[in-house]
């Protein structure tokens, strides 16, 4: 993937605010996340987490042939604008998974694997295409998939529909956007 140059945060802003105004009558939930919800000085792309408001409000909000859309998943939306030297990513869950995705699109990515993977890891937790699954049900390839003899019926964690419920239900302390800009040095992760 090419990498953009980095833009300063308030045209990122102008960016995100835009684009959430052409999906508000698409969506019933929406944040930005990312580098601009941390309020990093400059921003390499723009991210937003989206729970549309029902299964065709993203076929009508992006019908085929939208301009700039690379990747059109059923989770992930991404648009590259290589004129205007610009990326923008649409992360779309539920309301169930919420708070989890927003954190984790949040970021950093270290914030994001050493303070809410590894602690839903730690209490037995696996993360899957379809939110946090028990361990114990999954399996693990090249990532967490959960068993067939569980795909009916499995054991699911409370309902995440703020940051501060799946803070605590992985027993980390909240910490606000703007203190979870966290960069480690390769051989800083490898002793985590």
């Amino acid at each position: 993937m090419k990498d953009f140059p980095r833009m300063p945060l308030i045209k990122a802003r102008i960016i995100a605010e835009r684009f959430m105004t052409y999906l508000s009558p698409y969506c019933s939930k929406m944040n930005v996340a990312g580098s601009v919800r941390r309020e990093c000085k400059d921003v390499g792309d723009v991210e937003i987490v989206i729970i549309p408001k029902d299964e065709f409000s993203m076929g009508l909000a992006f019908p085929f042939g939208y301009p700039g859309l690379t990747v059109n998943g059923s989770r992930l939306k991404r648009f590259i604008y290589p004129d205007s030297q610009l990326q923008l990513e649409l992360y779309i869950t539920n309301i169930r998974d919420w708070g989890r995705i927003l954190a984790i699109r949040t970021g950093s990515a270290d914030f994001a694997h050493t303070q809410l993977a590894m602690n839903w890891n730690r209490a037995g937790w696996a993360g899957t295409d379809e939110g946090l699954r028990k361990k114990s049900e999954c399996i693990h390839k090249s990532t967490w998939k959960i068993k067939p003899e569980y795909k009916a019926n499995p054991t699911l964690p409370p309902v995440f529909d703020t940051e501060e419920n799946f803070f605590a239900f992985i027993n980390v302390k909240w910490v606000p956007p703007q203190e979870r800009d966290w960069h480690f040095k390769k051989s800083e992760t490898s002793i985590v």
